[in-house]
């Protein structure tokens, strides 16, 4: 099953209408804060607000919120599963929250309302009202937490749903459906981030949304946009730019693809979160189009096994299979040895070891906001490991230490930088003065200096392949052949914006970098930010060309070091600027992440008096 162009797309277009879901579920912490039906924030009084008279498990904004999703809350066995069975569950279960079991509950119902669920699709096919439910036969053979969370969460759920009428079709396993179902829940459903930037719940698609494949080398992405009240039932079916490609399917599942693809179930997902999938690089017409189903800044080894444990599939797209591998990857998983010799490999102690450290340093500040423990903790595993402007004799003991690149280091960074700024924001700004005023500007300076280590790998993303690292090309990819020229000015016009961008950015980052660094030792190691030269070319390449580098180094730093503040602003400015540049293409202009760049830059140029900047 996937997902082809219609016809030839250029970058930065919606592929797809507003795509309404088969079902949603709030996580368990939003259940008393967000409305069941639409998922925005429940007003702060009533008589606005109303619940589930029955359970009290439930909120909605309004009346037509609840009308629109009573009926399957309570049919569906939702209702009765908070009131009779929620207390039955193990407490791990409860823990982990129940969002994928009342999203199977509610999913089952609307397909069976729709005549949906087949024997021949869910025996022969793995698929219920076409979504896939293949690998279930793997998850449950492999055991561990996902077979008995399976087992567990079916129970709950036939429980749950001897409350309403029988099903329309019956098992010989009488647990089946509810299995499968469940399984198609936790392989299809997505998180919903919308503007407050948090993951709020899960949601599940049809066919125009599922069976989009997944890609470590992507052309398209997707948003979620919430349906106002005020809008009513109307259709979200506009011209799509795709269409599904499947072979060998049970009836069932074309009848269900047909169904989504014309109706969307409007009248049972009146107001739940939307999906629209755009594209981020231009596509030729039969070209299948792919998102991401995880984090991509991962080795390949870690990217092959999220897959296999959620989804139980191993990747085979062009990043996966590529040899030599991609310089992203290269670099990721790199250590402090000669690239140019693959037959030299890492000692003990090893990087699994160092990783285990820092995720369990990470786990702990997020469970606990003991924010400066995070720090201090990371921050000695990267000065006791990060690599130093050593002679090439010294490293023949050390081959274990981290180039500033390396994964670990990178997730470091994200780490420190997430850190240090909560403990900025912890200080009330009214009451600053002395020490603690220096404290604050010592955290906000050490935050925007692990942000900016992030920029370092973004620089060094863009390259392809290489043979060993000599032949790595630091430069995007040409447009597709057979594009029309008019897509590929607007293609060229988007190389040229971002290598703008980055040669800002380096500039900037080159006269900024020993201020930001200073104080921060595993920082300070790092010797010049834009050219990893000093670590040996073996490791790293500087994207700037010769003339490039030569022409940052030829200004005087001392103009900079004069006035750093207006340094650090002018790159902070450039940055949010380009993050604003890029959400618009990949998500659109009215994405949260935009209208959030936009109002920092307004704010920056209320608080500096500088000319128009969002």
């Amino acid at each position: 099953m996937e997902m082809r162009a219609r016809e030839s797309v250029n970058m930065s277009e919606d592929l797809t209408g507003a795509i309404a879901p088969y079902a949603t579920a709030l996580y368990d912490t939003f259940l008393h804060s967000h409305c069941s039906s639409c998922f925005i924030k429940l007003p702060p009084q009533p008589p606005c607000i109303m619940s589930c008279t029955k359970c009290c498990s439930v909120w909605y904004c309004c009346s037509e919120c609840m009308s629109s999703d009573s009926v399957v809350h309570s049919s569906s066995g939702e209702c009765c599963f908070f009131v009779e069975h929620l207390k039955g569950a193990s407490s791990s279960y409860v823990t982990e929250g129940t969002s994928d079991l009342r999203a199977a509950l509610r999913l089952l119902y609307v397909l069976e309302m729709r005549g949906l669920v087949s024997f021949d699709s869910i025996n022969h096919y793995s698929r219920i009202g076409g979504l896939s439910a293949s690998g279930i036969e793997e998850a449950l053979e492999e055991g561990e937490d996902i077979a008995e969370r399976i087992l567990e969460g079916s129970l709950l759920m036939s429980s749950a749903r001897k409350s309403r009428a029988q099903t329309n079709v019956s098992f010989s396993d009488v647990l089946k459906v509810e299995r499968m179902t469940l399984w198609a829940v936790i392989t299809n459903s997505v998180e919903v981030q919308l503007s407050e930037g948090l993951a709020m719940g899960i949601a599940v698609y049809g066919p125009s949304f599922s069976w989009f494949n997944h890609s470590c080398f992507p052309n398209a992405s997707y948003q979620f946009v919430l349906t106002p009240n005020d809008e009513g039932c109307i259709s979200y079916k506009s011209k799509s730019s795709v269409v599904p490609a499947s072979k060998g399917v049970a009836a069932d599942v074309v009848k269900g693809a047909k169904y989504h693809f014309l109706y969307s179930f409007p009248a049972l997902c009146k107001y739940g979160p939307r999906v629209v999938v755009r594209c981020t690089k231009p596509i030729n017409k039969g070209d299948e189009v792919c998102i991401t189903y995880i984090d991509l800044l991962q080795t390949k080894e870690a990217r092959q096994s999220d897959l296999w444990l959620k989804y139980k599939f191993i990747c085979s797209c062009s990043r996966c299979v590529a040899s030599p591998e991609s310089y992203l990857d290269l670099i990721l998983n790199g250590h402090a040895r000669d690239f140019n010799k693959p037959e030299d490999e890492v000692t003990a102690p090893t990087i699994e070891d160092l990783d285990d450290a820092l995720q369990q340093a990470i786990s702990e500040y997020s469970s606990g906001d003991d924010a400066k423990a995070c720090c201090d903790i990371i921050e000695s595993m990267l000065s006791e490991n990060l690599m130093r402007d050593l002679p090439k004799g010294d490293l023949s003991g050390t081959k274990h230490m981290l180039h500033p690149l390396h994964r670990v280091c990178f997730t470091a960074y994200m780490a420190l930088a997430s850190a240090y700024r909560f403990r900025a924001l912890s200080f009330k700004t009214g009451s600053l003065h002395g020490e603690k005023n220096d404290d604050l500007f010592r955290m906000a300076k050490a935050a925007a200096a692990y942000s900016l280590s992030l920029f370092f790998l973004v620089e060094s993303m863009k390259g392809d392949t290489r043979q060993y690292l000599s032949e790595a090309k630091f430069t995007f990819p040409s447009c597709p052949e057979g594009f029309a020229k008019h897509d590929s000015v607007k293609y060229n016009d988007f190389r040229s914006t971002c290598e703008r961008f980055g040669k800002q950015m380096s500039s900037l980052s080159f006269h900024c970098w020993s201020f930001l660094a200073q104080g921060l030792p595993c920082l300070e190691q790092i010797k010049n930010p834009i050219d990893f030269s000093w670590l040996g070319t073996a490791i790293f390449r500087s994207p700037l060309s010769e003339d490039d580098y030569a022409n940052l180094s030829a200004h005087n730093p001392t103009s900079f070091a004069m006035a750093p503040k207006e340094c650090i602003l002018s790159l902070a400015i450039c940055c949010i600027t380009y993050c604003k540049y890029l959400t618009s293409i990949c998500y659109g202009p009215q994405h949260y992440l935009a209208d959030c760049a936009k109002d920092i830059l307004e704010g920056i140029n209320i608080l500096y008096d500088l000319p128009l900047l969002a």
